[in-house]
């Protein structure tokens, strides 16, 4: 590939589009060539950060491909509009990243990553919690002589979130947070395998008619088995996760940093945490070499299809009362 910087398409341009101009403009290997965005106060002010002219600001993905020389699109528009910006992005022959989630429907999630290969484009979706340095420090001792190997564990996420928002349709709470969830035990444990699923309500949800919360047993094909519950109508807010390794404990979240306790040790010690950049830096980074090298990353749009499938099988096995096995999933036609 030339020494040139990859040329990049901002669609969305406010609130989480705010981090790849940020990213972007600060990395000598990427090139803002085209802001879009039907908000034209968002688009203002990303054209005094990044000092681009109105002649390359627009109100859709597909008229700013046709009209500049680029290389690909960073998508942070709201979720349900990730196809349509991935997929002017692939008809124009560019790469691809949107923000998490790729999509809220798992069968349109198998067409887009399919239609990315039939173009040849490289497509990734900003999975940015694994980034972090919490979850790279997990990621680091698991499977280690010193921190053993994870068989099973627990993660508990209660949120308040009273005020259903934006996330008025079925599962909102799955599509929109567990995703991350799902992603970064995929990150630490590897391919799912199944997965038994409970949605439920609370007397004051304001969510209703749709439940707000969901609880999940998750095994893997290493044998590691997850209890995972993840709520947006707790009366107050709690996120622990515990580890259960062949040597110990790793534990997080609900402590700054990440403690190990040894097996039968009645303390636990604390961890040195990786020192990382921002998330959205390794996202970027991926990203990068995705294109550059043919590297393909955890956060590729094939890859996470497993944590999309994760969300897919928890509905299917509440509405089923059945546990439901993900590789069922990708046999279905689409």
């Amino acid at each position: 590939m030339s020494e040139r910087p990859l040329r990049v398409i901002h669609v969305g341009t406010g609130g989480r589009g705010r981090w790849p101009l940020d990213l972007v403009g600060s990395d000598a290997r990427f090139e803002s060539v085209a802001l879009v965005d039907i908000n034209p106060n968002h688009l203002a002010a990303a054209r005094q950060k990044t000092g681009l002219s109105e002649s390359v600001c627009f109100d859709d993905t597909a008229k700013a491909a046709e009209a500049v020389e680029a290389d690909l699109v960073v998508g942070c528009a709201p979720t349900v509009m990730h196809a349509p910006i991935a997929r002017a992005a692939f008809e124009a022959g560019l790469h691809a990243l949107v923000e998490k989630g790729m999509t809220l429907e798992w069968s349109l999630a198998r067409r887009l990553v399919q239609e990315a290969e039939q173009a040849g484009s490289r497509f990734c979706v900003s999975q940015n919690y694994r980034y972090n340095r919490v979850e790279q420090t997990i990621k680091n001792m698991l499977g280690t002589d010193a921190y053993g190997d994870a068989e099973f564990m627990d993660v508990t996420h209660h949120r308040y979130r009273p005020e259903p928002r934006t996330l008025n349709y079925k599962n909102a709470m799955m599509w929109d947070m567990s995703c991350h969830h799902f992603d970064n035990l995929n990150f630490f444990l590897g391919r799912p395998k199944t997965a038994i699923g409970q949605t439920y309500g609370a007397s004051w949800s304001k969510y209703a008619p749709h439940n707000a919360n969901i609880s999940a047993v998750i095994t893997y094909e290493s044998g590691a088995v997850c209890a995972y519950t993840m709520t947006h109508v707790a009366q107050n807010s709690f996120y622990r996760a515990f580890f259960h390794t062949t040597k110990g404990t790793i534990r997080a979240y609900d402590i700054g940093g990440v403690e190990f306790r040894p097996i039968n040790s009645g303390a636990g010690e604390s961890v040195p945490l990786i020192q990382t950049g921002r998330s959205e830096q390794g996202v970027m980074d991926d990203f990068y070499r995705y294109i550059a090298e043919g590297v393909e990353p955890g956060i590729s749009g094939r890859n996470n299809l497993y944590t999309l499938a994760v969300i897919e099988a928890c509905a299917r096995s509440h509405e089923q009362r059945a546990m439901v096995e993900i590789a069922e999933l990708f046999e279905e036609p689409f």
